[in-house]
Order: C-alpha cells, then structure tokens, then sequence
C-alpha cells in the first residue's frame, strides 16, 4: 500500500507540472499578435472542445478497461507533442493541429487523474473519509502552478512571446515523466466485452438511482462552463482597458492564488454554513461577475473578476468531490468523462457565440447576455439542487 500512499503525491506533482502553463496569461495576445479575431480565437477553443467532445468518454471508458497509469502515459505524449508543435505553429491552420493534440492528451488524462487519485485513497489508510481534503489539496497545488506559470509567463513576454513558448515547451515534458512513476490501483475493472451493459449501469447510476447524483453532475458543467468563459474573455478585457501586457501575468497569478485558496478552505465552509449555500454562493458569482465586467471598465472590473475565482474555487471542490465519491471506482473515470464530454459541447456552442457577439455587439453587451444565461440556468438547476441537499461531501 505504500506505492499507492506515493501515488496521491505523483498525483499533486503531476498536476503541478500539467498546470505549469507558462503561455496562458498571454495566450489571447499572442494569437492576436498572428492576426488572429477574437472569433477565431473562440473557434479553435471550439474545435478544441469539439476534439475533447469525440475522445472524452471513450478515453474515460478506455482508462476504465485498460488502466489509469497507461492511459496517463499517452495522454502526456499528446501533451509534449502540442506543445512541440507550437513552437513551430504560425497560421490558423497551425494553431488548428495545435489546439488537438492537446486535445487529444487532454481527453485522456481529464477523470483519469482524479481517478487515479480517489481510487489510491480508497485502498490506502487515507481512507473514503478524506478524499475532499485530498481534493481540496489536488485543486491548490494546480492553483499554485498557474500563479507561478502566470508570473513567470509575465517576465517571459518582455523578452518575446517565442521566449514563452520555448519555456511552455520545456515544462510539457514533465507530466509524462511523472506518469511513468505511477502505480496502477488493484481496482475491479468492468467487463471488457460488454460495452453495451456496462454503459447502461453508467447512466442509470447518472440519471435515475440518484437524484442529487443528475442535479450535481449538471450543476458542475454549468458552472464550470460559466467561470471558463470568462477565462477567455479576461484578457481582452484587460486589452481594452488599457492594462499593459506586462502586468498580465501578475493579475493572473492573482486570480490563480485566489482560486487555490478558496479551494483550501471549501471543506472547512461546507461545514460552517452548509454545502446548500456554498452551492448558491458558487452560483451567483460569476453572474454578478458578468454584470460586473459589462459595467465597470479598468481597475474596478479586473477587482470584479476575482468574484468568478471564488466560484471557481468553490466548484472544483464541492461539486467535483460530490461527484466522485457516489460513483463507483470500476466506472468513475468514464462518469468524470462523461461531465467534460457535456462541459466541452457546451463551451463549443457558448465560445463562439461569445466570440462573435463580442466582434458584433462590444464586450460589455455581451456580458448581459451571458448574466441572463447562467441566470437562467440558476433557477432551472441549481436551486433544485440546492433544496434538495444539506451536506453533500462526505464528513472526515
């Protein structure tokens, strides 16, 4: 059991490299610096997603048969191969193969390193009891990574954009040498030839043995869609405000820092003011968010966007711990598929749509329009959601 105990550290260090994106806080400047649109730049995260959307489950499914170590490895091939790629990428074209390699690693590892983590709690002294704590640490230590990428992507920029790719491209090699050092969980595995049963026990368990179950699985697309967005909507904000580049990797490594702090802390809340109105809090956020950055411009706004990291925080602990710890080792990294399957459907029709009325309409007009959406999306599920649960992680 101690080679497991060492997977939940691999765990934390291989999302710390993973996180380690030295390009983020830049990216949006970069490809506008290639002459890209900001529709453009919503279409390629749109084919990423589309990309996501077509290998999600079945690499979910994959990893459930075939193993969590195997599929992590190839997943971080994908990874180190994209960004090699960028460093040669120039054209629209480019950036199209780039965005699916990374696609590609992506839909391998997302639910395969939560899994891989949740099953070694489980079979260690750790224990079931812990795995929000341990979920909470996971969402810190990618936190902390992003702030650090985020500031050191700030310095690199003043040398050159190539400065940052280069970087970018170092670091992508090290979540693959870190996934070599995994050892597989003795989990029960699904039957390998009975794909058609095994898929109908997977949705049945979603959709109709647990009611809390759909509203949680729902309500953590929506609302991690409604912070995602706002990730790539940021920087050309901070663009037309007038920020200098160069303070763009310090407001991100801010809104980083904030994110993993927040997550440090959800554990503790959940049980002070109960998992009901952290679910509301985590909802109207990022709605007052973008009533925020659609009125208020310069300092003020970049103030209001910390409101869509406390949600953040917020969802990725709550929501993502809830999820996990009701399903079942054997099939949990196709149900984490299966939540970022819809999560990237739903961004594919949302990111260029917000893409285009940003082009057509102007930043601010687009902002209300996203606020009425997730508003919406406030009253259909998470207020059922809400009044449905008390405590939705499990005590320690």
């Amino acid at each position: 059991m101690k080679s497991l105990e060492g997977n939940i550290l691999k765990s934390y260090l291989f999302r710390f490299f993973y996180m380690f994106l030295v390009i983020i806080p830049v990216i949006i400047p970069f490809f506008l610096s290639k002459g890209l649109t900001m529709s453009q730049i919503f279409m390629l995260q749109a084919t990423f997603g589309i990309t996501v959307a077509l290998f999600e489950v079945p690499s979910g499914y994959l990893s459930d048969l075939w193993g969590r170590k195997k599929t992590m490895i190839v997943g971080s091939i994908f990874e180190a191969l994209g960004f090699s790629f960028l460093l040669f990428a120039d054209t629209y074209v480019d950036f199209i193969i780039y965005e699916i390699l990374l696609a590609l690693g992506l839909s391998l590892i997302s639910g395969t390193d939560i899994s891989i983590l949740y099953d070694s709690l489980e079979f260690t002294k750790a224990g079931k009891e812990n795995t929000s704590k341990a979920l909470s640490q996971l969402q810190f230590v990618s936190a902390l990574a992003e702030t650090l990428a985020s500031i050191i992507g700030g310095l690199l920029v003043l040398i050159s954009f190539k400065a940052v790719i280069i970087a970018n491209f170092i670091v992508g090699f090290f979540p693959l040498l870190v996934s070599l050092t995994l050892v597989e969980p003795p989990i029960e595995k699904m039957e390998k030839t009975k794909h058609k049963e095994n898929f109908k026990v997977i949705l049945h368990h979603i959709f109709k043995k647990d009611h809390i179950l759909t509203l949680v699985f729902f309500n953590q697309i929506i609302w991690g869609l409604a912070t995602f967005v706002a990730v790539w909507i940021y920087q050309k904000y901070w663009q037309d405000s007038g920020v200098s580049i160069a303070y763009f990797g310090i407001i991100w490594a801010a809104y980083n820092l904030t994110h993993g702090i927040v997550s440090k802390w959800v554990h503790f809340f959940e049980r002070k003011v109960g998992a009901s109105a952290l679910i509301i809090a985590l909802s109207l956020l990022p709605i007052a968010g973008y009533m925020g950055i659609g009125y208020f411009s310069g300092v003020m706004g970049i103030v209001i966007g910390f409101l869509f990291q406390f949600s953040r925080g917020i969802t990725q602990v709550l929501l993502k711990d809830a999820l996990n710890w009701r399903t079942p080792a054997s099939y949990r990294a196709t149900v984490n598929s299966l939540v970022s399957l819809f999560f990237r459907l739903g961004f594919c029709l949302i990111g260029p749509l917000t893409g285009l009325f940003i082009d057509k309409i102007g930043l601010s007009n687009s902002m209300y329009i996203l606020a009425m959406f997730f508003t919406l999306m406030f009253v259909l599920f998470t207020i059922p959601l809400s009044l449905r649960v008390k405590k939705i992680i499990p005590e320690s």
